[in-house]
């Protein structure tokens, strides 16, 4: 059974995540953690090429990290700033399929 991580769509949220990737039996899926989350809702920021190495790899949140070290328009999101949508919720509207979700702050 796949499971959700939802964590800042930031350099830290997205080493979470890869760290979660890298250490796991099995990969999370990112769950709000979209460019379009952060450029809707998030705070202007600096690029961030520390997270080049993931841009690069196979992360799920491979373009997210190459837009957050490369973008020319990056936006920051505290997970704080969103509410909460169940993966339920997700289904029904078409976005993803019921998971378990599993949630780490940095």
């Amino acid at each position: 059974m796949p499971f959700l991580h939802w964590g800042d769509v930031d350099a830290g949220g997205v080493r979470i995540f890869r760290f979660l990737e890298e250490n796991l039996p099995r990969g999370p899926r990112p769950h709000l953690m979209t460019r379009e989350l952060a450029e809707k809702s998030g705070q202007p920021a600096d690029a961030d090429p520390s997270l080049a190495s993931i841009a690069r790899s196979n992360s799920a949140l491979s373009e997210l990290a190459d837009w957050l070290a490369f973008g020319t328009d990056v936006h920051h999101l505290e997970q704080e700033a969103l509410e909460p949508t169940s993966p339920e919720e997700r289904a029904s509207s078409g976005h993803a399929h019921p998971q378990a979700t599993l949630q780490l702050e940095d």
